[in-house]
């Protein structure tokens, strides 16, 4: 989805880029305030080092929604982007893809956000997160998350759907 600059909507995360994970670095700066917040529609699949988010009925993935400054807003889109391997050119060939949708802040209103979402073949081995909770399912492996971050920059050339259990491409 192309990015709408006349209407700068606000971010809902729920892996590293959260305040005080490895990735909030990217764009600390360009946040004006942060909001707790829920989606209702998605799992939370532990990918190793960063979850990944797959539109589900009936589960909720907590996380927070960034209101980034106007004027950082397609730069933030960019850089965001650029981690997540999302090409809004070709977003069928990418694992995560950046979608509009509404979440819930923790003051019980509604809004319309960005999100990453992944699709099912990348996480059918992973393990979901059954809290949803991405922050408290890691919060004893910082050190270790923090580590294998460092000269990361892109989530993109890192995932390949998973195989069926029965493959017969070996």
């Amino acid at each position: 989805m192309r990015i709408d600059v006349k209407r700068p909507f606000p971010f809902f995360v729920y892996g590293t880029l959260l305040p005080d994970q490895p990735n909030a670095y990217l764009w600390q700066n360009d946040v004006t305030h942060w909001a707790k917040a829920r989606f209702s529609g998605g799992i939370l699949y532990d990918m190793g080092h960063y979850p990944m988010l797959v539109e589900a009925a009936g589960q909720t993935v907590q996380g927070m929604v960034a209101f980034v400054r106007p004027k950082a807003y397609v730069a933030v889109c960019h850089r965001l982007d650029g981690l997540e391997g999302y090409n809004p050119e070709d977003p069928d060939n990418c694992a995560y893809r950046r979608v509009l949708r509404e979440v819930q802040l923790e003051n019980g209103r509604f809004c319309q956000a960005w999100l990453y979402v992944g699709g099912k073949q990348y996480v059918r081995s992973k393990p979901a997160i059954p809290s949803g909770d991405w922050a408290e399912w890691v919060q004893h492996k910082r050190q270790q998350l923090n580590s294998w971050w460092q000269g990361i920059h892109t989530v993109a050339n890192l995932l390949r759907p998973d195989l069926p259990e029965n493959s017969d491409n070996e």
